[in-house]
């Protein structure tokens, strides 16, 4: 299984988080950059693990943090190739 690891403190933008999204997945070109966009890609991920650290910190400094947990654990339940860690920054894992 293919793990991949980032961290989401710099995450104060929707767009940080989805260009760092994009390019630790290799996300194709024509990736919308969007909510939907993320979750059609990660419904079509095989074998990855995707952990996120310091979710806590994304949480507090991008107001749409709450629409990117929701497709997170979305895209989990979907895609039984994919398994999602998210870490809220204190060493507690977190769903």
């Amino acid at each position: 299984m293919k793990r991949v690891q980032l961290s989401a403190a710099g995450w104060d933008t929707p767009e940080k988080a989805h260009a760092d999204l994009a390019q630790a997945l290799s996300f194709p070109d024509y990736y919308g950059h969007n909510l939907d966009a993320l979750h059609d890609c990660l419904t079509d991920l095989s074998d990855t693990q995707l952990v996120i650290e310091d979710c806590a910190e994304a949480g507090e400094k991008m107001e749409k943090w709450p629409g990117f947990l929701a497709v997170f654990m979305d895209s989990a339940a979907e895609n039984p190739r994919l398994d999602i860690k998210l870490i809220p920054g204190n060493g507690d894992l977190g769903q």
